[in-house]
């Protein structure tokens, strides 16, 4: 094209970006858009695969908790942020993958986090926990948070975190609130906001959640009116029934050349994914064995429970320990190496249902 051609398109492009207008071309040509934006052949986004060690985020932890106040915070946490997504999501959002939060939390001996709830669908993965007195209560029912438990705070239920023990408690949230976030669906409330008390009572136990839901399904009840259908009712699932599972299962073979032995936490009611927008996941890597590579059309974050190891994600190499945090974003390329002759178990939560949900789910398994 001619350099007149060239300088009037500029100049169009220039004249209706300043009107918060585009053309197809100038969103998505190399040359002249100035957005990030293009139609690739495969996945690609601005997201980076990243990882936070544990050691650094619990320091900060405690740090912030000789500064912070449960009195004074709504949760004192600290949150992990992509570096690639600083730039597109606010503050508010701390965004870990497009779609996903994950950060840690703590309680002190003797401090409990008030009774709130919202839209946004999460879950807790004790990570360090006194022996008892750490719980947190949802929808009236106490649940023990002991290491490696996996406790759900679904859709607006109200939910309360207490220890009574005494050490610290620390737990990892998993939220899918940056998708409700950007479609506009965030609603919370405060337990004071409707009643004259902070906390709610505690009306169940876990063993009633496991009675109700670990293999059957009452007839004869349903969830309450302020929840919407699609909560999954079965809000705990202790680490030690998961744990014994997995190395039942691993005694038999290796599993999963990609995946090893790997388990989901489903909704008992229907075998669907624990959340509408998550998918929570465990797996066990047997020692010294090494997974394939493997791009998923998915936004993934391990959590490492168990062992040591070595994740390699598009060529680059990182040892990781208990507690560490990975993220790999859509369709990059990764496999997992089990660096010890023991177990190497790991924790992770995906968008999964919200790429089959919208048909974008592909999986290409790599030598």
């Amino acid at each position: 094209m001619s350099k007149e051609w060239e300088s009037k398109i500029k100049d169009f492009i220039s004249k209706i970006e300043k009107e918060n207008l585009t053309t197809f071309f100038a969103a998505t040509h190399p040359k002249y858009s100035t957005s990030v934006f293009r139609f690739t052949k495969e996945p690609t986004h601005v997201a980076l695969p990243y990882v936070w060690k544990y050691k650094l985020a619990k320091e900060r932890l405690l740090e912030l908790a000789e500064i912070l106040p449960p009195e004074e915070a709504e949760r004192r946490n600290i949150n992990f942020v992509n570096p690639g997504l600083k730039q597109y999501f606010p503050a508010i959002a701390a965004a870990t993958l497009p779609t996903l939060r994950g950060g840690i939390q703590m309680l002190k001996p003797g401090e409990r986090a008030y009774t709130h709830r919202h839209t946004a669908n999460a879950f807790r993965f004790v990570l360090e926990a006194p022996q008892d007195g750490a719980y947190t209560i949802v929808e009236g029912h106490k649940l023990p948070m002991r290491p490696g438990d996996v406790i759900l705070t679904p859709n607006w239920t109200w939910h309360d975190h207490h220890n009574e023990g005494n050490t610290y408690a620390i737990w990892f949230d998993g939220l899918d609130v940056i998708t409700a976030y950007w479609l506009g669906g965030v609603f919370y409330q405060d337990f004071s906001d409707i009643n004259v008390e902070k906390y709610q009572k505690i009306t169940n136990t876990s063993e009633d959640v496991m009675a109700k839901y670990l293999g059957v399904k009452p007839t004869f009840e349903s969830l309450p009116s302020h929840l919407p259908s699609s909560d999954n009712p079965l809000f705990y699932y202790p680490y030690s029934l998961i744990r014994n599972s997995l190395v039942r299962l691993a005694e038999k073979g290796k599993g999963d050349p990609y995946y090893g032995v790997e388990l989901e936490y489903i909704n008992p009611t229907n075998g669907s994914p624990a959340f509408p927008t998550m998918s929570l996941k465990i797996r066990l890597i047997k020692g010294r064995d090494e997974l394939k590579p493997i791009r998923r059309t998915e936004n993934r974050v391990f959590v490492v429970f168990e062992g040591s190891g070595t994740f390699e994600i598009e060529g680059q190499k990182y040892v990781v320990e208990p507690y560490d945090v990975i993220a790999i974003p859509s369709w990059k390329k990764y496999s997992i190496r089990n660096d010890t002759s023991d177990n190497l178990i790991i924790f992770s939560y995906s968008d999964e249902p919200v790429f089959k949900a919208l048909g974008f789910m592909r999986e290409k398994r790599e030598e």
